[in-house]
């Protein structure tokens, strides 16, 4: 089979996070390619599935159970695998579920 695919970079990722897709993927006995491809296809498939976000009130987008529930198991996942997670993505991982228990309370 004649693989049709083209090289697509991208960038502004970090290198704990390449390094996280590269240990996945040898994990799984896969490409890193298509690790990312699985990855991203099932983040588009939870999106789909997932109930109607919450819509918070300040005209800000929404925030959703999923949202917070996938960022939390991301930090997870990179600290289960020794890599520690940038503080950057501390700080929005917070920000995000203070959001959305917010729109809880109200």
């Amino acid at each position: 089979m004649e693989d049709n695919t083209k090289t697509w970079g991208i960038r502004g990722i970090s290198a704990d996070v390449r390094q996280a897709v590269i240990t996945q993927s040898q994990k799984e006995g896969i490409k890193a390619g298509e690790w990312l491809t699985l990855a991203i296809l099932e983040k588009i498939r939870q999106d789909r599935n997932a109930g109607k976000a919450l819509v918070a009130t300040s005209g800000k987008p929404a925030v959703s159970a999923e949202d917070a529930s996938a960022v939390l198991a991301l930090l997870e996942r990179l600290q289960g695998m020794g890599i520690e997670p940038p503080d950057r993505m501390k700080r929005k991982a917070v920000i995000l579920v203070r959001r959305y228990m917010a729109l809880m309370y109200k």
